[in-house]
């Protein structure tokens, strides 16, 4: 059967069908075990067609439910560490009814003036922002809302954009939490790195507007994330485990270890593949003509025998010597993502 598909390959490359060679490769790939069967589903759309990505969404509303439950509950111990059980399901209790008693007041022909005058910045920081708002007062038979010192600030500029830039932060900033807890684990392999970090493009900073759908580009060559510029231009992005050696003593100095190494040898066979099929690609959308690359491997948390100072300099002087690739640590792209969310922050004073 191998052959046969080998065979097909062969013929359809021959008769310049796109479409047919990648659906055979799929095929291939998947009967060596280079394509999983996940992969095979989500771009066939197999088992269940549309039904099957009903059930994902709602697998996926359940989880954001969990974890906004979590968040609040995180908050109201944050708030009041030594709550007893019952006063914390008064607490979920109170934010349950709050988030409809707007709808029952008007239908029950009930309007009311809240304190901010934005309504819906009101119900949107309670929906987005995920914190323990409208905490009803006790000065009036019907009780008004009050929103946290955090939110008020936000949305006193009562501004939608602000109050959506805010829930994108806090998002950001969990999600940049999990990666780094992925990342310091010392037995985290490179598919666990690579899949928290999946989706969370943002991290590479602002020049790109997005990843790529697709990874595996032409035959033989399978991306870790490939990101995209705004015009349309292709990023490599090449992880790395982060427990690993990254450089090592020389004479009276320091180079880039063996690791870094065979990575930029990857990576320069990608960049190779890329450019050799580049008008092939573009039929996807992506134009791969001198494309671009970042090799994020190690930490200096597992390599205590230099300082952090002594790798950043040695990688420093190695990346000076390149021209389509950069090398850098994880702990140098977590630490610049936190500071780019930190100087993006709407409720931060203006510092200008």
């Amino acid at each position: 059967m191998l052959d046969l598909i080998r065979f097909a390959i062969r013929q359809a490359e021959t008769g310049d069908d796109l479409e047919s060679t990648a659906r055979l490769d799929d095929a291939l790939g998947y009967a060596t075990g280079r394509v999983l069967s996940p992969d095979l589903e989500d771009k066939y759309q197999l088992f269940g067609g549309t039904s099957n990505q009903t059930f994902g969404m709602f697998e996926l509303m359940a989880s954001n439910t969990h974890l906004a439950i979590s968040s609040i509950f995180e908050d109201f111990l944050e708030q009041y560490p030594e709550a007893e059980v019952a006063e914390a399901r008064d607490h979920f209790r109170r934010l349950a009814r709050a988030s409809i008693q707007v709808v029952e007041d008007r239908e029950a022909g009930i309007y009311r003036v809240h304190r901010l005058d934005e309504e819906g910045g009101i119900r949107l920081a309670n929906a987005l922002l995920r914190r323990s708002a409208y905490e009803p007062l006790t000065t009036s038979s019907h009780p008004v809302t009050e929103l946290p010192p955090e939110s008020r600030t936000i949305l006193s500029r009562a501004d939608a954009e602000t109050i959506l830039a805010g829930m994108q932060l806090r998002l950001r900033r969990r999600k940049l939490a999990e990666i780094r807890r992925v990342v310091e684990h010392p037995y985290s392999s490179e598919s666990q790195i690579q899949k928290a970090l999946t989706g969370a493009w943002w991290l590479f900073s602002g020049e790109y507007v997005g990843q790529s759908l697709r990874r595996r580009l032409t035959r033989g060559l399978e991306l870790d994330i490939p990101l995209l510029r705004p015009d349309g231009t292709l990023h490599v992005v090449e992880l790395k485990r982060a427990a690993v050696k990254v450089i090592q003593s020389h004479r009276t100095s320091t180079i880039p270890a063996e690791e870094v190494h065979k990575g930029m040898a990857q990576i320069q066979n990608y960049l190779k593949l890329l450019d050799e099929n580049r008008d092939a690609i573009l039929s996807h959308g992506v134009d791969t003509r001198r494309a671009t690359a970042v090799l994020v491997i190690g930490h200096p948390a597992f390599q205590t025998e230099f300082s952090e100072t002594q790798i950043n300099e040695t990688l420093r002087v190695y990346n000076s010597h390149l021209s389509r690739i950069v090398v850098i640590t994880y702990k140098q792209l977590l630490d610049t993502a936190a500071r780019i969310l930190d100087l993006a922050d709407p409720s931060a004073p203006d510092l200008a």
